[in-house]
């Protein structure tokens, strides 16, 4: 994200490629109430690129340049686990299915699999794959989505995703932890063009997992051949997808060209795509407003009102399933303390630091799952109706008294000035520096506390972080797919997604409950109680706040998606009018 779609935290400046649409994300249409599933039209029920585009004058060079934020770790769809990667994975390949975007919001259309029946107790799925060849003219196959799945969840592969399919997937946990062998696991081949899935739990979910990375074919040649980098460069890599890698340079460019092997071909009309790496803002904001880049996300309002002032410019904005948060490492000297946790939670100033460092382009974060996630067709956060944040705000006006008390439970000094903290962040930017320096003066003048930052880049970052080689980190967390179980499942001791040695047994039986039950009001109550274990009582994270996405877009750019719960998708954009 799913994009791991975590993002490092630097500003507002730190989202992705920014929505096109301001209304919220819809389910899927195609699953219907009495438990089977079927898409028989792929034509009728997938946004027809070609006759949109038919009757335009379309101009005679067709590409787009766009920007990526940072470098992505890795392409491997088993390893990779950022948005950045998913960014590229979008327009490489193609999974079960595809996530689009209308004006009625996010909607799953066909993708490899031209339609799917579900049994009457949502337990067994099978996909029919319709005629796909890979960029090198090889078929794509039932047997390739086999072995992508049983790769990912080996545990020799060291998935960081594994976790989100091990719940729903028969076999898939004991596989991964080796208790069982990959022949027992959930998946098989019917023929070379029909995949079965038998999952644990009739989880409602799983139809918004079938276009996510950790169900994608994968060719075992490739792997096989390059080994610990495949995924690494452009040519360790093979696409199934609208377009294929032509160049990876890496910190600098990425290029695509489009796949003329790719199933859909004929309504591809990008013939290449220049995505190019640029981590500091003033850059990405100059390469837009001098014509280098087509469209970007800007969050300055001294920046805003420039390109407000354009006349070939559409401004859009967006509420992104998304959350900021910072996160403790529980191992450590101090943090293993929750008081100490409680006080860091409680000293954040989430209005300052929205107004001068973002600008007022954000909203405050007083629970964890933020707006647009729903569930049951609601807003999640309308029928929780719960800011755990906020009560232990209520509950602890004094934040520093409350650190002071952490500090003589663990016999350390009472003094909140001898208390030295390493904050490590994601980025080595100048905005990112400016966001430390105001964090660090909030728990210095609310606490007394001393920060210690350290910047790094990336994937660095995320090194440190997985082998949690850190006391205090912060990043951006967006939603896989729309249901607050992709928030919550990250935090159970299975995943580690975001490894803070926490560990909670009754928050790991209200998701594993969760996922085994249909019924929405049942969900509800389970996901509001982890939501307040997760942050009231144990507060393993502090969250800070919900991302709004300005997008400003060339006025000659069409079809540009951006789903809510997918990553920038150009495979359907083209230009008219560009000069």
């Amino acid at each position: 994200m799913k994009s791991k779609k975590l993002i490092a935290l630097t500003v507002a400046a730190t989202m992705v490629i920014g929505g096109m649409f301001t209304s919220c994300g819809n389910k899927n249409d195609n699953a219907k109430g009495n438990g089977e599933t079927k898409n028989n039209q792929a034509a009728k029920d997938k946004d027809n690129q070609g006759d949109k585009a038919e009757g335009e004058n379309l101009d005679k060079e067709q590409y787009m340049n766009v920007f990526l934020d940072h470098e992505p770790k890795s392409l491997d769809p088993s390893r990779s686990s950022d948005m950045y990667s998913n960014q590229i994975l979008t327009h490489i390949v193609d999974g079960l299915t595809r996530i689009e975007q209308d004006e009625n919001g996010d909607k799953i259309v066909p993708g490899i699999a031209e339609s799917w029946d579900v049994s009457d107790d949502g337990l067994v799925w099978t996909f029919h794959l319709r005629d796909a060849k890979w960029s090198d003219g090889e078929k794509v196959t039932a047997e390739q989505f086999e072995y992508g799945l049983k790769r990912t969840l080996n545990p020799d592969t060291g998935s960081k995703y594994a976790w989100i399919i091990t719940p729903v997937i028969k076999n898939a946990a004991a596989f991964n932890t080796g208790e069982c062998t990959a022949e027992e696991v959930g998946v098989k081949v019917i023929d070379e063009k029909t995949i079965q899935y038998t999952l644990e739990i009739p989880a409602p979910y799983f139809l918004d997992l079938t276009y996510f990375r950790v169900l994608f074919p994968q060719r075992k040649d490739m792997v096989e051949k390059y080994g610990e980098g495949y995924g690494s460069e452009a040519e360790h890599m093979i696409s199934n997808g609208a377009f294929t890698l032509e160049s990876w340079i890496h910190d600098s460019e990425v290029t695509f060209k489009k796949n003329p092997e790719y199933w859909n071909a004929e309504e591809v009309i990008l013939d290449k795509i220049n995505m190019s790496i640029i981590s500091d803002r003033s850059s990405r904001y100059n390469t837009l407003l001098t014509g280098d880049i087509d469209l970007g996300p800007v969050a300055a309002p001294e920046w805003i009102e420039k390109f407000n002032a354009m006349d070939d410019m559409v401004y859009n904005e967006s509420v992104k399933p998304s959350t900021s948060f910072q996160f403790f490492n529980q191992n450590g000297r101090y943090f293993k303390n929750d008081k100490i946790r409680k006080a860091f939670i409680i000293a954040y100033n989430r209005e300052k630091y929205i107004d001068v460092q973002l600008n007022g382009m954000a909203m405050p974060a007083y629970a964890w799952i933020p707006p647009t996630v729903q569930i049951s067709g609601v807003d999640f956060r309308d029928k929780a109706n719960s800011a755990p944040v906020q009560r232990l705000i209520d509950e602890n006006p004094d934040p520093k008294a409350l650190l002071i008390e952490g500090l003589k439970e663990l016999g350390e000094s009472e003094n909140p000035s001898d208390m030295t903290i390493r904050f490590l962040k994601g980025s080595t930017t100048a905005r990112s520096k400016q966001a430390a320096e105001l964090e660090q003066q909030m728990f210095q003048n609310t606490l007394g506390v001393n920060l210690e930052i350290d910047f790094m880049d990336w994937a660095i970052f995320q090194e440190k972080t997985d082998n949690m080689e850190y006391e205090l980190a912060g990043m951006m967390w967006t939603g896989d797919y729309n249901d607050p179980n992709t928030f919550l499942e990250m935090f159970t001791s299975a995943a580690a997604m975001t490894p803070t040695g926490w560990v909670n047994k009754e928050y790991d039986k209200l998701i594993a409950d969760a996922a085994k039950t249909i019924d929405q009001e049942e969900r509800l109550k389970m996901f509001k109680r982890a939501e307040e274990i997760l942050i009231y009582e144990d507060a393993n994270i502090c969250p800070t706040n919900y991302d709004i996405e300005p997008t400003f877009t060339r006025t000659y750019v069409k079809g540009y998606m951006k789903p809510l719960f997918g990553g920038m998708d150009l495979t359907k954009a083209y230009t008219v009018g560009r000069k």
